[in-house]
């Protein structure tokens, strides 16, 4: 029994390296977002861990907790989205976003 190999030539030409890095670094200036300054106060390290790691849509962040840092938007909501959802011990409470936000 004799087995059919594919030996086509594939029909899509690969381009040089220089060229797909130039089309990736423009891709990604078109694809900026703005930053959000997001605050994970320390309450939250027990509960979140320390630093704060996690991704959206692929790109991973670490957020120091106790730290005023700019992040991504979507890494903000999601950082926020966290913080609402830990549950922290009885001897801490859950802040309020005016006390978590506060200058």
């Amino acid at each position: 029994m004799a087995t059919n190999l594919n030996t086509a030539k594939p029909k899509q030409k690969t381009l040089p390296e220089d060229v797909l890095r130039k089309e990736m670094e423009k891709a990604a200036r078109s694809v900026k977002t703005d930053l959000v300054e997001v605050f994970i106060p320390d309450a939250y390290a027990a509960g979140l861990g320390s630093p704060v790691m996690f991704s959206v849509n692929g790109v991973r962040v670490e957020i120091p907790v106790g730290e005023k840092v700019k992040v991504p938007e979507a890494h903000a909501l999601h950082v926020q989205r966290l913080m609402k959802g830990t549950v922290l011990t009885k001897n801490q409470k859950q802040l309020t976003p005016e006390e978590v936000y506060k200058d």
